[in-house]
């Protein structure tokens, strides 16, 4: 069985070995979770982007899932410190030369590492006495396994070898915790001065600005401002632009890895609803994928750009008032502007006869219900911890009315610019409000003057029609311009 008391430790007696122990896993379940969402941008291949968003919800969970037992020991506290070591070895995991290398240091070194830790911990240590904490283990062993088969998968589709040193950074960080992590390591032990810091908060590592490209992303034209134009008046572009818009909402869940990794300045209670948050939108972009899919059609036919990311460079993390701005944008105009226009949607789909798309709309409309909720929930704390002094239930009254106008404008450019009219440049400048709406949301005259991107919008129109018309099209209501 395990020692219950480290007799050399300035602990109270009454706190067993287990609390220690606990808070250096919980560290680096943690540090897990930061791993991936700060590689996560990098995933190329659609189930790639899929598993990094769950892996981040599921580690999520295994975190939270930790804080509550820690909490349940005599003073303990869910985010104790732990020593410094495990920064070291978190860190030599994170800065991998690229994410194929990253993904192999968490899931061939980190995660059977851990997998063996909780495994031997299980066996050495009282199955009555210490049930609460057999049964997290059991279960975190359960989620890794989720976690390794995407792995494996990635491997069969991407072969590779860890780079030789990357792998000897590692091996040398762990020498200062042993074979596993069952060994008691205190905060101080050792000769470590400072209690770990978040994984990455003391390194350089930085995100891409673009993130991974999925197969044929730019070979479709941008029919995005047609479906605009014609929004309000045809049942049908509105089926085809939430299709394509709910797809490239997993753009949305490739800045929002950003968001998680940037906000450590957050209590983890956020951190643990944003990243649901994120797993939803990335969800929402397969609801969109899968339905274009019904149709026959994939990237070729309507494009991925992660709502217009693009360049070689490298981003810094995001600074505290830059997270309020991103949360405060998609929560505040993004998701509660859209809520009529997705409900009168989810009517006119059901009433015309296609009941797979109002049901796409449906639970859409349930989760962005609590994602609005969790506005209200941390706009204010977010906005206290980052300098920010406003009220912004105000401002985003006053910020919803104008993108409905900049909306309405765009629109009336748009169909100007059909009928012939030749805008000055500024005219056509993207006027949308930021990153948190869709790009193609312009008023793109190239687009609006091409051919090719009018014949082929038409075949998107012509395809879903031929496979599933609606009933009675022509008495589908006239609606108002899309909110933004």
């Amino acid at each position: 069985m395990q020692p219950t008391v480290q007799t050399s430790s300035s602990r109270p007696r009454i706190v067993p070995n287990a609390f220690v122990l606990l808070s250096n896993w919980r560290y680096l379940e943690y540090s897990a979770m930061r791993m991936i969402t700060g590689w996560g941008r990098c995933a190329g291949d659609w189930e790639d982007k899929l598993a990094v968003c769950y892996h981040t919800w599921l580690q999520a969970q295994i975190v939270d899932r930790f804080r509550k037992r820690l909490d349940m020991f005599p003073g303990g506290k869910p985010d104790a410190p732990v020593n410094g070591v495990f920064e070291q070895v978190a860190n030599a995991i994170l800065l991998a030369p690229g994410f194929a290398d990253a993904m192999a240091g968490l899931h061939d070194v980190l995660n059977p590492m851990l997998v063996r830790t909780y495994t031997d911990y299980i066996a050495s240590s009282h199955p009555v006495h210490d049930r609460p904490t057999h049964d997290l283990l059991r279960e975190t062993i359960a989620t890794k396994r989720i976690e390794r088969e995407w792995y494996d998968d990635f491997r069969r589709r991407h072969p590779h070898h860890i780079d030789s040193a990357y792998l000897k950074r590692i091996e040398n960080a762990l020498q200062s915790v042993g074979a596993d992590f069952n060994k008691v390591i205190e905060v101080g032990a050792g000769g470590a001065a400072q209690a770990a810091q978040a994984c990455g908060i003391n390194t350089d590592f930085r995100m891409p600005i673009t993130p991974g490209r999925v197969k044929n992303w730019d070979k479709a034209p941008n029919v995005i401002p047609l479906l605009e134009c014609d929004w309000n008046h045809s049942i049908e572009a509105r089926r085809l632009f939430f299709m394509i818009g709910y797809c490239w909402e997993m753009g949305v869940a490739e800045q929002q890895l950003r968001w998680i990794y940037s906000a450590d300045f957050m209590p983890f209670d956020f951190l643990y609803a944003e990243s649901r948050h994120m797993w939803d939108e990335s969800r929402h972009g397969n609801s969109g994928y899968t339905r274009l899919r019904d149709f026959g059609l994939d990237f070729e036919h309507f494009g991925y750009s992660s709502y217009g990311a693009s360049g070689d460079g490298t981003m810094r993390a995001m600074m505290p008032k830059e997270v309020y701005e991103a949360f405060y944008g998609v929560t505040q105009i993004a998701e509660t502007g859209y809520f009529a226009t997705k409900r009168y949607c989810f009517e006119d789909f059901e009433a015309h006869g296609d009941d797979p798309s109002a049901e796409m709309m449906q639970y859409d409309i349930i989760d962005e219900t609590s994602h609005v909720e969790y506005g209200r929930l941390w706009l204010d704390e977010i906005a206290k911890r980052a300098g920010v002094n406003e009220d912004y239930r105000v401002r985003a009254q006053n910020d919803r009315v104008a993108a409905q106008e900049k909306s309405d404008h765009r629109v009336m450019m748009m169909r100007k610019i059909l009928s012939g009219y030749d805008p000055e440049p500024e005219e056509t400048a993207p006027k949308h409000g930021g990153e948190c709406v869709n790009p193609g949301s312009v008023p793109a005259a190239h687009e609006l003057r091409n051919p090719n991107t009018h014949a082929h919008y038409q075949w998107l129109l012509s395809e879903l029609r031929g496979q599933h018309p609606f009933k009675n099209m022509s008495e589908a209501p006239i609606r108002p311009n899309l909110p933004m």
